[in-house]
């Protein structure tokens, strides 16, 4: 099993409504690494924006395939999502507030994290196990 981080930009994905409806199936783009993410992996989810952070986690159901949007997640799309491209289908397990940057970079194990270097407009952010393992703490005690 592998650790991600999963971007969602509040101009594009009203993610705060999003995680406040109990639907737990949930769906998102893979831009990068379709061949290394898969069923089983966890990722987090990093939202953008003025009140960036993780704020939910959840389980990938399906290795990356070509798909449409679920039509359960188009009311939380500003646009309309009709696009065939790159996805994976998931369970969200864990949902709070969020986990600012700020509180993340003074974790030990997590100063080094992907999202906070390197090409930022990326969409998925590789998490090494060690960085995973205190992430999925940090969640659970939220």
């Amino acid at each position: 099993m592998n650790y991600w981080i999963f971007k969602a930009n509040p101009a594009q994905y009203r993610l705060a409504e999003r995680l406040k409806d109990a639907e737990k199936q949930i769906s998102w783009r893979v831009t990068r690494y379709k061949d290394e993410i898969q069923k089983g992996d966890t990722f987090f989810i990093w939202r953008t924006g003025a009140e960036r952070g993780i704020c939910a986690v959840a389980r990938i159901d399906t290795n990356p395939a070509e798909m449409k949007e679920l039509e359960s997640e188009q009311k939380y799309n500003v646009e309309r999502d009709i696009k065939i491209i790159m996805r994976v289908l998931g369970t969200l397990t864990h949902r709070f507030d969020r986990i600012s940057p700020q509180e993340l970079k003074n974790i030990s194990g997590l100063e080094n994290l992907s999202v906070f270097s390197g090409f930022q407009q990326a969409t998925n952010f590789r998490v090494t196990d060690q960085e995973g393992e205190i992430l999925m703490k940090l969640a659970e005690g939220r």
